[in-house]
């Protein structure tokens, strides 16, 4: 078995041996609104945690894991939806010790949320989060490192949803 590695930025995919058969992507990751990177049911995502350490908030500000529509072959992604922001989504945004977490859904109504520590979010979020050229402003309790962040994402990735046990708080633009 080998291992490769998404154009060096930290995402080991395991694969198995040679195969004639397309590969079935389900997921994009997405770095810093540049780079995309396509994944599939049968990649065994070793370590989100490498990328999402090397967050700085500036240069590299953030890692994005969107379900695409359907399970489709690698070869039937067109520009198109390799662009497209996608309806459902995990996103991390900031540095590697100081990260927001933001979930996107949409079912007929698009929402954003950030997870969070259970417990009341009083007054004015006071916790800048950097974001690329942009600032996000979070509760305390809704700041995570990138060990949970990598715990989080690979909940997503396998599950299509998150752990239980956080609270979502919609963020309306």
């Amino acid at each position: 078995m080998s291992a490769r590695t998404a154009i060096g930025l930290g995402v080991e995919l395991e694969e198995s041996g040679p195969t004639a058969e397309p590969v079935t992507t389900t997921h994009r990751l997405t770095y810093s609104n540049r780079l995309r990177v396509f994944i599939g049911p049968d990649d065994s995502v070793i370590n989100f945690l490498r990328p999402l350490r090397r967050l700085d908030g500036f240069d590299s500000y953030s890692v994005n894991l969107t379900r695409l529509p359907h399970p489709m072959p690698a070869a039937e992604i067109t520009a198109t939806l390799s662009a497209a922001p996608g309806r459902n989504s995990v996103e991390c945004i900031g540095s590697a010790d100081v990260l927001a977490i933001e979930l996107r859904t949409d079912d007929g109504m698009p929402r954003r949320y950030l997870l969070g520590l259970p417990g009341e979010r009083v007054g004015y979020p006071g916790v800048d989060v950097p974001n690329g050229t942009e600032l996000l402003r979070v509760y305390p309790d809704e700041i995570f490192d990138a060990e949970h962040a990598a715990e989080i994402f690979a909940t997503y990735f396998h599950t299509g949803d998150i752990p239980a046990g956080f609270q979502l708080r919609e963020v309306l633009d």
